[in-house]
C-alpha cells in the first residue's frame, strides 16, 4: 500500500476545495478511511478506481423514451404562444 493522502492532498488531486471533500468522505461519495475522531486518509489506487467507476457511469445512456411532439400556435406576428397546463395534458 502506498502513502495515504490527506484531504489537502486529495482536494487537490481532484481540483475541488478541501471542504467539499471532506463532506463527501462523511457521506460515503467518496472512498475514504476514517482516522480518529474528524480525521480522514485515502488511498490513491481506490481513488482512481472510484474515478474510474464514475467515469465509466456516465457513459451509459438512459434507454431512449419516446418524446411526445407539441405543435404550438403561431400568431400572424410570428409570435410562438405559451402553452397552458391543459393544452400540454390534452395534447392539443
Amino acid at each position: 500500500m502506498e502513502r495515504l493522502l490527506t484531504a489537502d492532498e486529495v482536494a487537490e488531486y481532484l481540483r475541488l476545495n478541501r471542504e467539499t471533500v471532506l463532506r463527501k468522505a462523511r457521506n460515503r461519495e467518496i472512498p475514504a478511511i476514517k482516522m480518529g475522531y474528524r480525521s480522514y486518509r485515502f488511498d490513491k489506487n481506490q481513488l482512481d478506481d472510484w474515478l474510474k467507476a464514475k467515469a465509466e457511469t456516465r457513459k451509459v445512456k438512459p434507454q431512449s423514451q419516446e418524446v411526445k411532439k407539441i405543435d404550438l400556435r403561431t400568431y400572424p406576428l410570428g409570435i410562438i404562444g405559451g402553452l397552458s397546463r391543459t393544452d400540454i395534458y390534452e395534447g392539443r
